[in-house]
């Protein structure tokens, strides 16, 4: 089993003699209700960055609250020269960089019927520690803090430079954070690609037994479908069969973005999909993954593109999905009208090498090439997002997994994920550099959900392993 460098025996000691210490500073964050979504909590965003602002500023990085665009405040915080130890002791050379990403806005509690505890009540039973935010992500923000913090307890120099970069826009599509890469990335500190990585920890373990180092996302494309029809909602018995319902155009136009062997129908679309090789699908299959108990835990079971496994469609494959259905009458009861127009949310993930504005341009231009009737389209898209991937045999890779070696006490499993961070990919394509995603939750912490929960010795595992991360980030010389 690897062993941490030297210089990580003193914070590594700390971390375990502050343990309550440290779960009652994170209690003390998550009981501000920083939902960014909501412009009723504005204050308490307010309050929360001021928190994390503070608690920066008491380990001694330099500290900039900024906001972007007027949007919620971002904490830039770094370190000084006389807090790190050149890398390999070596005075001339400068030391690699740390930027840290998080995010210390939740999303909002509803429904609250659904909680045992009050949300921002933070409770702890059965070894989890319960809250809005505990495990997304408040409580993997103040793992890596409270690893600096053990640093600075010690007086312990940090092997490496660190910048801290912890936003409250994240849960509302983090609007503000391109513009401010385009602009002020100067802030970050980042140098090339060989001296600076980016770490965050907002994804979750291979199981509870099982670090994990995720090393691709898939992109996102998403779009507010509508079509519009009649200039108002009709007697379905006056006009029923006489002009285009916009509602079942919809329905028919998307019951066909499918066919039958569960691939998404528009022409071309697959074009750029790299073939999955033997190589990818025997790494997969060494995971062991059960996609019957996957499904089984949300009361499904396993479906989608036929030929491919649930790894593979999640992680590798792209996919469709609509994700709301609105218009018409939608109240209690029967009311027979013809909708004036009817939406739906559609979005697509997209595996690497596939264009999220590519594919935006074909979802547009296969609709409209729909004959609906004389009715209307209307299209807003919401965004999209590049897909990221880590090489392999990257060095920042190897450190991390160095690191997870020698505190969870086994190596990581090397993962990909289907979903979508937006600003890694600006990470990449504005800074030019990598990002590890090393986090300590699971996919059973109800997050975005009543009881949301963050078990704490995986909080703990995450504070020893950021700590052990930063030395050997410090020992690549």
């Amino acid at each position: 089993m690897h062993t941490s460098p030297p210089c990580t025996a003193a914070p590594l000691n700390h971390l375990a003699d502050q343990r309550e210490a440290a779960v009652i500073r994170l209690k003390e964050l998550l009981r501000i209700p920083s939902i960014s979504t909501d412009p009723a909590y504005r204050e308490d965003v307010e309050r929360a960055a001021g928190w994390i602002a503070n608690f920066c500023a008491a380990l001694g990085l330099t500290v900039e609250t900024l906001r972007p665009d007027g949007g919620h405040p971002l904490v830039i915080a770094t370190t000084t020269n006389d807090m790190v130890t050149p890398t390999g002791g070596n005075a001339s050379a400068p030391p690699r960089r740390v930027l840290f990403y998080g995010h210390y806005d939740v999303q909002p509690p509803d429904p609250l019927e659904g909680w045992t505890d009050a949300p921002f009540e933070p409770t702890v039973r059965n070894g989890k520690l319960y809250a809005r935010g505990a495990s997304d992500d408040k409580g993997q923000v103040m793992m890596f803090l409270e690893a600096l913090k053990a640093y600075r307890d010690t007086n312990t120099p940090l092997p490496c430079h660190v910048t801290v970069m912890i936003e409250g826009e994240e849960e509302c599509g983090s609007v503000s954070l391109p513009a401010f890469l385009a602009s002020d990335a100067d802030k970050l500190k980042t140098g090339s690609a060989h001296d600076t990585v980016c770490v965050v920890s907002d994804t979750c373990m291979w199981d509870a037994d099982t670090p994990a180092i995720t090393y691709a996302l898939r992109g996102l494309v998403y779009f507010d479908v509508k079509l519009h029809g009649p200039s108002r909602d009709l007697h379905s018995g006056v006009y029923g069969g006489s002009l285009a319902n916009p509602a079942t155009q919809l329905a028919r136009v998307l019951g066909k973005l499918w066919d039958d062997q569960g691939r998404i129908a528009i022409p071309g679309f697959y074009d750029d999909v790299a073939p999955l090789t033997d190589a990818v699908r025997d790494e997969f299959a060494r995971l062991n993954f059960d996609e019957n108990a996957f499904t089984a835990d949300v009361g499904a079971t396993p479906f989608g593109e036929k030929e491919f496994n649930t790894l593979e469609r999640r992680w590798v494959r792209p996919a469709c999905d609509v994700n709301g259905l609105y218009g018409g009458y939608m109240g209690q009861g029967a009311k027979t009208v013809i909708p004036t127009f009817a939406g739906a949310k559609v979005s697509f993930r997209i595996p690497a090498d596939m264009d999220p504005g590519k594919v935006a341009k074909q979802f547009t231009d296969w609709l409209h090439g729909h004959d609906v009737g004389g009715c209307r389209w209307e299209l807003e898209n919401h965004g999209e997002a590049w897909p990221v991937a880590v090489a392999n045999d990257s060095p920042w890779l190897a450190a991390a997994a160095r690191a997870l070696e020698a505190t969870a006490g086994k190596k990581p499993a090397l993962v990909r994920d289907g979903a979508t961070i937006p600003v890694i990919a600006d990470f990449k394509n504005q800074l030019g550099i990598d990002t590890l995603l090393i986090g300590f939750g699971l996919n059973g912490d109800n997050i975005h959900s009543p009881d949301e929960h963050f078990a704490l010795d995986r909080f703990h595992l995450g504070c020893r392993t950021h700590a052990a991360l930063l030395a050997e980030v410090g020992a690549m010389g």
